[in-house]
């Protein structure tokens, strides 16, 4: 069977070879080889795996159009769990190489359930302490965590709201959905000190560097998880950028953290939070209109071109998409997470 050369090119210029065979996806590929490259779901639907080929020729299995827009797999990108070379390959990554690891060890922890909490009518806080003598939780603030089922091969992603740190310390914020297995699981199964095992951190949604320029970061729903991790980060770190959270609900009942957004504010000079609620009733006294329809108000008020990170709905993120190309703000100062169909 004939082999190809894969070379991935990370962000920050490393480079890392493997082969791979005719009839195998790249991730497949680099698993085989103990290479675990940024990958989720391994079925062409989250584009946790984008990268752009440079050289060489491949066919392309077939993918979500969400993950992978038509127009950008005719420009030479592909979801590399879908990608099969048919001759020597050279594919850029968008993270770098130290999100890369070689050995399944790096990523797998088992972790006990601290405490469990509904924070809105559809929203539910988890909160786990990682078990062991090693309490490093490593973690890009952006990226994700797989959660297993106990008792079951059954996971699901997301996002935690906290940052790195060495306290052994995750802290979900999960949307309750009818029939989902994993809240079916919080609602009926799970309990404080119950364990479970995870697998992380993955995904490669992340802050970027841009010197002094803005950031705003648009959240929805549970979206705010990753985003106010980000901010959590910067406050840390000190970093100064201007920045503005627009987070985006339904209805008031659908509200959660705003104590901790007003905490956040008041600790960080820097930081303005706008909650939105899309059908507002006269109580309420915070921004009414969806997340975008705020975001746009205030991008064409105040003619910042700032960099957006964006965690939402799909809806959210292309109508935002929209909002930035009619200010003119290129589509190279977005980042995203979008919330892509996947099992309940």
């Amino acid at each position: 069977m004939n082999a190809h050369q894969v070379k991935i090119t990370t962000e920050d210029g490393e480079t890392v070879c493997f082969d791979c065979n005719e009839d195998e996806d790249i991730v497949s590929a680099s698993l085989r080889q103990d290479i675990y490259l940024m990958t989720s779901c391994r079925e062409g639907g989250c584009a946790t795996c984008k990268g752009f080929c440079t050289e060489g020729d491949y066919e392309m299995g077939k993918v979500s159009v969400q993950a992978l827009p038509p127009e950008e797999e005719e420009e030479g990108y592909v979801l590399l769990c879908r990608c099969y070379p048919t001759s020597d390959v050279e594919i850029e990554v968008p993270y770098t190489y130290d999100r890369i690891s070689f050995s399944p060890d790096d990523l797998g922890f088992e972790a006990e359930v601290a405490e469990l909490s509904k924070v809105s009518c559809n929203v539910m806080k988890l909160r786990l302490h990682k078990l062991g003598d090693n309490q490093q939780i490593k973690l890009d603030s952006g990226q994700y965590y797989n959660l297993e089922i106990p008792g079951t091969d059954i996971f699901r992603s997301y996002s935690p709201a906290n940052t790195a740190n060495n306290r052994g310390e995750l802290e979900f914020l999960i949307r309750i959905v009818d029939n989902g297995k994993f809240s079916s699981y919080l609602q009926n199964d799970a309990y404080i000190g119950q364990k479970l095992n995870v697998t992380g951190p993955l995904g490669i949604f992340g802050l970027k560097e841009n010197g002094f320029t803005p950031r705003y970061f648009v959240a929805g729903g549970t979206g705010l998880a990753p985003i106010l991790s980000m901010v959590r980060r910067m406050h840390e770190w000190e970093e100064p950028q201007p920045c503005v959270i627009y987070f985006g609900v339904n209805t008031e009942e659908e509200v959660f953290y705003a104590e901790e957004l007003q905490r956040q504010q008041a600790q960080m000079p820097t930081l303005s939070v706008r909650i939105c609620v899309w059908k507002a009733s006269d109580n309420w006294s915070g921004e009414k209109g969806s997340v975008v329809d705020v975001l746009r108000r205030d991008l064409r008020g105040t003619g910042v071109k700032p960099d957006l990170y964006l965690c939402g709905p799909p809806g959210m993120v292309d109508a935002t998409y929209a909002v930035c190309a009619d200010v003119g703000i290129p589509q190279n100062k977005i980042y995203l997470e979008k919330f892509l169909p996947s099992a309940a």
